[in-house]
């Protein structure tokens, strides 16, 4: 039976069950990595806070390839993700959910990669189809079953962080095919992709961006509206963890190596 992780952000490091499991710390060629492991039905399922369990950790700092890394070592086969978006259309509202399916990288903190260590030679991944299609179908399926309103396609923008963007940057965004902006969903799916782990992932949007909201935005708008739908969204993970299909079928399970 194959391990499904979850790798979860701001309002959600806590969901029901995961947040209760029993933590353990898994050490790696990029660090330490803080993991709980529990199960779901009888399937083992591995959890990660990406932020730390107090949420201490800036986007800018997280250490994305001590988790990935950490979750492959413990036989991750999938991940879920969770993140927090901001709205770049006013058709995508606060309080509704969407299945991403590609991403545009718009960060400068370097190369995102497991290879850099890599002696074998170059590596250069494929990202034809960004998320894994079995995940996200999964995710789909069990969102809307949970009473998420939720939709797809959906193209992620990744930026640094820890600012929000400007108004200016939310035009440019939009005009890019942008559809929502976050701060750490890009890193998981490419370091999930060189590690061979099937990467999904599903975007809570807490807010429209600056330059379409009609207020200023905070970190704390984010959480309370992660935690106004924490409850469906804890059932559309779970949903979908039972949902996947026992064995692989998707293109993400041949591993480009680490």
């Amino acid at each position: 039976m194959s391990i499904v992780a979850v790798i979860a952000g701001s309002g959600a490091q806590d969901l029901d069950p995961f947040g209760a499991w029993e933590p353990l710390t898994v050490e790696t060629r990029f660090g330490p990595a803080e993991v709980r492991r529990g199960e779901v039905d009888g399937r083992p399922v591995l959890f990660a806070a990406r932020h730390g369990r107090e949420h201490v950790t800036l986007p800018h700092l997280i250490n994305y390839r001590a988790i990935v890394s950490s979750l492959f070592e413990l036989g991750a086969q999938r991940i879920i993700g969770i993140s927090a978006v901001g709205s770049l259309s006013t058709d995508l509202g606060p309080g509704t959910a969407a299945v991403l399916t590609d991403f545009i990288d718009f960060t400068h903190r370097g190369p995102i990669t497991l290879f850099d260590a890599l002696e074998s030679g170059a590596a250069h991944t494929d990202f034809s189809e960004p998320y894994c299609p079995e995940v996200s179908a999964a995710l789909l399926s069990a969102a809307g079953k949970a009473g998420l309103e939720v939709t797809t396609p959906c193209n992620y923008v990744c930026t640094d962080g820890p600012r929000y963007e400007t108004p200016a940057e939310t035009a440019m965004l939009r005009s890019w095919g942008g559809d929502v902006v976050g701060m750490t969903n890009t890193p998981e799916a490419i370091l999930s992709r060189e590690a061979g782990i099937c990467y999904g992932a599903i975007a809570v949007i807490t807010n429209f961006a600056a330059g379409i909201s009609p207020t200023r935005l905070s970190h704390t708008e984010v959480v309370a509206v992660m935690r106004s739908v924490g409850d469906r969204l804890a059932a559309a993970i779970l949903g979908a963890i039972r949902a996947m299909p026992a064995d692989r079928q998707c293109a993400c399970r041949t591993k480009a190596g680490i």
